[in-house]
């Protein structure tokens, strides 16, 4: 097979597709409350409300990897509308990328020298931050972790959903769909380093054990279109036979389907183990089978309940995740996707602590 590679940005609007037209022009609306919701608290199924009150305006500094795509952008709006919700003090601040760790941890000593009283931090690095997050709980200030993952025991509370189990349950989707037929599996994880990278690593290898699976490892790579579109074009220009399945992070997923809409000899079904809205728009035109969704916007909100909670004094989970919810052929019309993605027309929210 002889194929000119190619890197396709692929910027899609869900605003495109008609079938996401409706749920995404609620939310131009006035918002309706975001709880009662089920959560996973402390491993348990409850349903999750906020404090009804706070006695101040805390200030709260959150962090960000980066601000690349409507999964962050996301993320910042869940943050905002919370803090503004509560009528607490809210900065938000992105590195740049999960190559720029020592932005995040020069922006971690920042929120410090700011007199955040709490900060929550989606973390570029598992371990990257431990020193940081150990000084901050040596000052009294709070760290909330956010989506990502750190190793870290110091922190006071947890908003996220186990890469464990999203990539295990969408790994255990695959096989349902194989048939448990002899297949190959060509393998996208993420970042090296990162905590829901390894995760889902862990969670993948749980879902393929004693399955009948050759598994092709692509390699590690910072989950932007250009470093993902490298790893496909080394799997598929191997003289081996082309991978049956294309299973990873969702920005690999997208480049895949970039290679199969140009070149037909591109062949294999993908699935994401996250959703983004690209592969959301390739599921509705059937060309992702399917991807999990983790509720970005909803653990985003999460997390500054947990800070206040935490600053209050009032009892929380040490641990909340929202549940894990597929989106296929099957749910992709009828989706809410006010848990994943803000407004249209709202990109990523950035702003500065206000001054004490």
């Amino acid at each position: 097979m002889k194929l000119i590679f190619i890197i396709i940005h692929a910027s899609f609007s869900l605003m495109a597709y008609g079938f996401l037209l409706a749920p995404l022009s609620g939310l131009a609306q006035p918002e309706e409350p975001w709880y009662p919701v089920s959560v996973v608290s402390d491993g348990v199924v409850r349903v999750y409300e906020p404090l009804t009150q706070v006695r101040r305006a805390w200030r709260i500094c959150a962090l960000l990897p980066h601000g690349r795509d409507k999964y962050w952008w996301g993320v910042s709006w869940g943050l905002r509308q919370e803090a503004n919700r509560r009528g607490v003090r809210l900065g938000i601040y992105q590195a740049g990328g999960y190559e720029y760790l020592e932005t995040q941890r020069k922006q971690f000593h920042e929120c410090l020298a700011k007199r955040a009283d709490v900060i929550v931090l989606a973390a570029i690095s598992s371990d990257g931050l431990n020193a940081d997050i150990e000084e901050a709980s040596r000052l009294g200030v709070p760290v909330v972790d956010l989506v990502n993952g750190v190793s870290s025991k110091l922190v006071a509370a947890r908003s996220l959903v186990s890469f464990v189990d999203m990539a295990k349950t969408m790994g255990n989707y695959l096989l349902a769909m194989s048939g448990k037929q002899r297949i190959s599996v060509a393998w996208f994880p993420g970042p090296q380093d990162a905590a829901w990278v390894r995760d889902a690593e862990a969670g993948m290898r749980l879902a393929f054990r004693d399955a009948p699976i050759s598994l092709i490892h692509a390699g590690f790579a910072p989950p932007d279109l250009t470093a993902q579109m490298g790893l496909v074009r080394a799997i598929l220009k191997s003289p081996e036979k082309q991978p049956d399945y294309f299973f990873g992070n969702a920005v690999a997923i997208e480049a895949v389907s970039n290679f199969q809409r140009y070149f037909s000899e591109v062949k294999g079904h993908s699935i994401a183990f996250y959703a983004t809205e690209p592969v959301i728009n390739l599921i509705g035109e059937g060309r992702v089978v399917a991807a999990a969704s983790d509720s970005p916007v909803l653990q985003a909100r999460i997390s500054i309940d947990l800070a206040l909670r935490v600053l209050e004094k009032q009892s929380y989970a040490r641990r909340v995740s929202p549940i894990i919810d597929i989106i296929d052929a099957k749910s992709v019309k009828s989706y809410d996707y006010r848990k994943i993605f803000p407004p249209d027309s709202q990109r990523i929210l950035l702003q500065e602590l206000p001054p004490k």
